[in-house]
């Protein structure tokens, strides 16, 4: 059996010129409900990328499969040139040549039309449930990585929630963040812990009070500094604004901001997609578990797709401030 951490075809030791993360047509199931189908992504060091949909589209369901909390039924997941979930597909990873050429297509890419979906889905359902079962007897074998080594590989997920250590103090959850990184010293975790008190100073206020009774705004920043104490290369943020005040959005937001530009990778699945594609650098949207369109934000900020069905009648110009990618 072959542990997929170990397979790295760009041969360069789990360092790849190609993107940092890239899903490969992946596809996750619960029981008999496929909630992704097929989708396809990639994430360049030093971005912010977008996920944004309805309800349902998928998009909390990729961050769990990305960080190992569910495994994918068919595709792959690649971070920084090693498979840590799924079957790698035959051919290598991406090299710097493929991310050039990914990089030609134009600004906002329809991925699949609804005329392309209802033609011959009868038969391609037939022919793609039969690949499914294939795929996933084949794929038992070839189990992803578990989460916590997931973790350790550099990848942190801040899920929807929060999921804070409600009994425990405000230090007790950070500490907890940099249980796995054993590479550093105590005055590493305490530099780290210093960063996490600059950017959210209300929890050095509250560190000796349990996180259970911190407000929600102060809970989430609790889970989005918890995840930054494992020092990660690639952040991913499910949902941060959920149930915030419109001002505490606005601090989440520059706060994300801010771990970019420290050189920290982020995947954003969000909602507020006007908040979200000021902040990235490009973005997907994700339809019944399907990529439907992908582009720079700025294109899909135009795109009159994405304005009618996530944006509404607004008027507001993208920001394109601060826009520089850091690596």
């Amino acid at each position: 059996m072959t542990d997929p951490a170990t397979t790295n075809p760009a041969g360069s030791g789990g360092v790849s010129d190609g993107p940092l993360l890239e899903v490969r047509d992946a596809e996750v199931a619960y029981g008999a409900v496929t909630a992704v189908r097929g989708i396809s992504l990639r994430v360049e060091a030093g971005e912010v990328v977008a996920l944004l949909g309805a309800n349902g589209a998928g998009k909390t369901t990729t961050l769990r499969m990305i960080s190992g909390l569910l495994p994918p039924a068919r595709g792959a997941v690649w971070f920084d040139g090693t498979c840590i979930a799924g079957a790698p597909l035959p051919g290598p990873a991406p090299a710097a040549s493929s991310v050039r050429a990914a990089r030609s297509v134009p600004p906002v890419l329809p991925v699949r039309t609804a005329s392309a979906k209802r033609t011959g889905r009868v038969s391609r359902g037939r022919h793609r449930d039969a690949a499914r079962h294939q795929d996933a007897a084949r794929q038992r074998d070839v189990p992803g990585l578990p989460v916590h080594r997931v973790t350790a590989l550099g990848i942190s997920h801040v899920p929807e929630g929060r999921r804070i250590f409600p009994a425990m103090t405000v230090a007790e959850n950070l500490a907890m963040g940099a249980y796995l990184d054993r590479r550093r010293d105590r005055a590493e975790t305490r530099r780290g812990l210093d960063r996490v008190n600059t950017l959210f100073p209300r929890l050095a206020e509250r560190s000796r009070q349990p996180a259970g009774t911190l407000s929600g705004g102060e809970q989430q920043m609790l889970a989005i500094g918890r995840a930054l104490m494992a020092r990660p290369r690639l952040i991913l943020l499910d949902e941060p604004s959920l149930g915030l005040a419109p001002l505490l959005v606005a601090t989440i937001f520059e706060v994300i901001r801010e771990i970019n530009a420290g050189g920290t990778t982020v995947l954003l699945v969000e909602q507020n997609a006007a908040a979200a594609l000021r902040i990235a650098h490009r973005g997907y949207v994700l339809d019944t578990g399907e990529v439907v369109l992908a582009g720079s934000a700025d294109a899909l900020a135009r795109d009159a797709r994405v304005r009618d069905a996530y944006l509404g009648s607004s008027d507001e110009p993208h920001d394109t401030r601060d826009r520089q990618v850091t690596g």
